[in-house]
C-alpha cells in the first residue's frame, strides 16, 4: 500500500507542475491596449462633436478610410484619404443639428501583434438622412500602427450591419 501511496504522490506532483498557466501575450500588449482603446474612444467623441482637426490628429497623415460617406442607399466603397473623407463629412454635416449626427461604440475588439494592432467596432450611428435621420448599427475595422511610443490610426474600414438594419427613422 505505501508504495501504491508513493506512486499517487508522485503523479499528483508531477500534475501539478505541468499545470501552470503560460502568458503568451505580445511584449507591451496591455500598456498599449489601453492607448488604442483611448484612441477608438476618441475617434467616435470627436467625430460626435464634429471636432474635425480633433479627429484628424488620430489618424496617420497617408491613412485611409474605406466606406460609405453618408447616404444610406450608396454600396459603392472606395479607399480615399482620411482627409478627404472628414472634409466630405464636415461638409455634409455644416449647419445640422447636433441631434441629427451622432457614433456611440457599443463594442470593440483588439487584437495587437507588434507595432500593428486591429480592432473591431460595432458602433451605433445616427445619421442624416432626406430632413430625418436614421439610426442603425455599423461594423468598423481599424488598423492602428505605432511608430516609437504613438499609435495612430493607419486604415478605417465601414459599412452598416446587414444584421442590425435601420433601427427607426424619426
Amino acid at each position: 500500500m505505501p508504495r501504491m501511496h508513493r506512486m499517487l504522490l508522485c503523479l499528483g506532483l508531477l500534475a501539478g507542475v505541468s499545470c501552470r498557466i503560460e502568458d503568451h501575450t505580445p511584449t507591451g500588449s496591455r500598456r498599449d491596449e489601453e492607448a488604442v482603446q483611448a484612441i477608438v474612444t476618441r475617434y467616435a467623441r470627436t467625430l460626435s462633436d464634429r471636432d474635425w482637426s480633433a479627429a484628424r490628429a488620430l489618424f496617420w497623415p497617408d491613412a485611409t478610410y474605406s466606406g460609405p460617406m453618408l447616404p444610406m442607399d450608396s454600396d459603392t466603397h472606395q479607399a480615399v484619404p482620411i482627409d478627404l473623407a472628414l472634409g466630405l463629412l464636415a461638409r455634409r454635416l455644416e449647419g445640422l443639428d447636433a441631434r441629427r449626427f451622432d457614433i456611440r461604440v457599443l463594442r470593440a475588439d483588439y487584437r495587437q501583434e507588434g507595432d500593428l494592432a486591429g480592432v473591431w467596432l460595432v458602433t451605433r450611428r445616427v445619421l442624416p438622412v432626406a430632413g430625418s435621420v436614421t439610426d442603425r448599427e455599423w461594423i468598423e475595422h481599424m488598423v492602428l500602427r505605432r511608430l516609437g511610443d504613438q499609435w495612430r490610426i493607419l486604415s478605417l474600414a465601414a459599412t452598416p450591419s446587414r444584421r442590425g438594419e435601420t433601427r427607426a427613422e424619426r
